[in-house]
Formats: C-alpha cells, sequence, structure tokens
C-alpha cells in the first residue's frame, strides 16, 4: 500500500506487475476478498498507529489500497 500511495502521489495512478495480476487470477480472487483484506488492513493500521489515526490518513489508505486492487485486477 505504501509504493501505491506513492506511485499514486507521483503519477496520479497506480500500476501493478503482471506477475502479481497473474497470480491473484490463478488463484481466484474475488472482490469480496480484496474487500475482506482492506478492512483488515485498515484496522490493523489503525490500532497500530493510535491516536494519530485521522480521517484523512483512512481517506488516503483506502484510496491507495482502491488503487492497488484495481491494477492488480488489471494486470
Amino acid at each position: 500500500v505504501r509504493d501505491s500511495a506513492a506511485q499514486l502521489r507521483a503519477n496520479g495512478a497506480v500500476v501493478a506487475d503482471a506477475a502479481l495480476g497473474s497470480i491473484h487470477s490463478q488463484k481466484g480472487v474475488n472482490d469480496s476478498q480484496f474487500l475482506v483484506v482492506k478492512e483488515a488492513l485498515l484496522k490493523t493500521l489503525k490500532e497500530a498507529v493510535g491516536d494519530k489515526w485521522t480521517d484523512e490518513l483512512s481517506t488516503a489508505l483506502e484510496l491507495a489500497y482502491d488503487e492497488l486492487a484495481a491494477a492488480i485486477k488489471k494486470a
């Protein structure tokens, strides 16, 4: 997600490696599984960050994850 955020900031888009997309496709990863991972990741990060968690940080991380997931699905 960190690299996705950096790509998004620098290029306005996230590009995933074709192999990464292929692996997810071969394993049959579907949209609901991406959502479960997103929710678990955000919850874990929120707990780790504690009082420093903000709505702005949450929104930025959600956007970065969504862009990464979309790039993986396209790759």
